[in-house]
């Protein structure tokens, strides 16, 4: 598949790119919504609980929604490639509308938090599928020469979700919670003896992002040639053999080509340290800064707001200068910075710090995501690209899964405890210096990477 195109792009060449900016836009409301939805789970399972079970159902909300990707993940790839990405990343947004527009009329905070986590598993389920989809996809609409930029402000548009959704849907779930005349005014659209109006407002919020996501998405014109050259693509895959042949290939694949191998593993092994990283921000918000059970979603907004700030200077700058460094010192560095960081949380450091410990840690978070996605696109063969990146995702979400399950049964609530589980997990994060030094050849620069056949 060729694209016309002239080197890397300003970010206004690239927004002038319809499509992308469709895509981007759409992506950038949905991942919005997502964060509010988060919140308002959140919301529901703190309802008259403790501190420390409400910090460990928050932690958990995560873990199922992970678990979704091990389940699903292996088959998700053979169908990516199949059939036409945009129209699958559009009928998961619908199904992942549907079920969260029913959330107000089927949970409440007296339902079993099983059920509520049983709901987190069915949209993970469908996210499983979109999310390797929507990687696969961005090659179709944007040309190869501009992939690292196009990855840069994407990965741009993930974070700033995190800085802006979080915050906005903390704040939000907890003002909605509280007694106010717009709850009061259309509080009738929810059965109170459900869920209280404030929450069911936030669901229906991010219902509403996804049909955004999929209008934008339905919006997109795929250029008359690419389309062409993907529609043999799908018919050369089905042709291949059975779905359980094309798993196959597509783990041979990866085993037999270092680059997208070492790739895989360093963004899996980032996600892995990253899961247990993140249940330690959940405990300290818990149990150092957030005053109250009540308060606890507005605290965890700013914590996860601060990984956000550095995830968007992360992927910006790497966007821009990424393509200067070799990747074996780029990586390594992300890696490095990331664990000495980390390590200052066993410190007697005031609580405040976290929010710059976040931050450094996800500038050099956006720095690695970046980087191996761009690495992905541009080193895979388009037929294998959809299992490719749902057998990385299937990697990462399992490490994560594992870590996010260690750090609700091994991280517990004292000073003790939080310490030497911090200490553990940067000295996890440092063992990726080895993996990336050793992973990559050593003068080589993400914009010399070409297709492996």
């Amino acid at each position: 598949m060729e694209h016309a195109t002239t080197g890397q792009p300003s970010l206004a060449e690239l927004f002038r790119n319809r499509n992308f900016s469709k895509f981007w836009v759409g992506q950038l409301i949905s991942y919005l919504g997502d964060r509010i939805d988060q919140m308002a789970m959140i919301g529901v399972l703190s309802v008259g609980v403790s501190k420390e079970v409400a910090s460990d159902r928050a932690n958990l909300i995560t873990f199922w929604a992970t678990l979704a990707y091990v389940v699903f993940g292996p088959f998700a790839g053979p169908i990516i490639d199949r059939f036409d990405r945009r129209r699958l990343m559009i009928l998961m947004d619908i199904l992942r509308a549907g079920v969260v527009l029913a959330l107000p009329f089927c949970i409440s905070p007296s339902h079993h938090p099983g059920v509520i986590y049983a709901i987190v598993f069915l949209i993970g389920l469908a996210t499983s599928v979109f999310a390797p989809a929507k990687s696969a996809f961005i090659p179709e609409i944007v040309p190869q020469e501009h992939l690292l930029r196009a990855n840069s402000v994407t990965s741009t548009m993930g974070t700033l979700t995190v800085l802006f959704g979080t915050v906005i849907g903390g704040a939000l779930v907890s003002a909605l919670n509280q007694p106010n005349w717009f709850v009061d005014q259309l509080g009738w659209l929810f059965p109170r003896e459900k869920m209280p109006p404030g929450l069911g407002f936030a669901f229906l919020i991010d219902a509403l992002t996804y049909l955004v996501s999929a209008l934008l998405l339905f919006w997109i014109v795929v250029p008359r040639a690419v389309a062409g050259y993907e529609e043999e693509r799908r018919r050369r895959v089905r042709a291949e053999g059975s779905f359980w042949g094309q798993l196959q290939d597509g783990i041979r694949y990866l085993t037999h080509h270092r680059l997208p191998a070492t790739a895989a593993l360093i963004q899996s092994w980032f996600f892995f340290v990253g899961g247990a990283y993140f249940t330690i921000v959940t405990k300290l918000v818990y149990l150092r800064l957030s005053p109250s059970n009540e308060q606890a979603t507005e605290y965890l907004g700013y914590a996860y707001g601060a990984l956000g700030v550095g995830l968007v200077c992360g992927g910006l700058l790497t966007g821009i200068y990424g393509g200067r460094l070799s990747l074996r010192w780029l990586v390594t560095g992300c890696f490095a910075v990331a664990s000495l960081t980390v390590a200052t949380l066993t410190l007697p450091v005031p609580p405040w710090s976290l929010y710059l410990v976040n931050l450094v840690v996800g500038y050099a978070g956006g720095g690695v995501a970046v980087c191996m996605d761009t690495l992905l696109q541009r080193v895979v063969p388009d037929e294998y690209r959809g299992r490719v990146f749902a057998l990385t995702n299937l990697l990462l979400n399992s490490l994560l899964l594992i870590s996010i399950w260690l750090g609700a049964n091994y991280l517990g609530s004292t000073p003790t405890s939080i310490h030497y589980f911090t200490l553990v997990t940067a000295i996890g994060v440092l063992l990726g210096v080895p993996i990336a030094w050793f992973g990559f050849p050593a003068r080589l620069r993400i914009t010399q990477v070409e297709t492996q056949s």
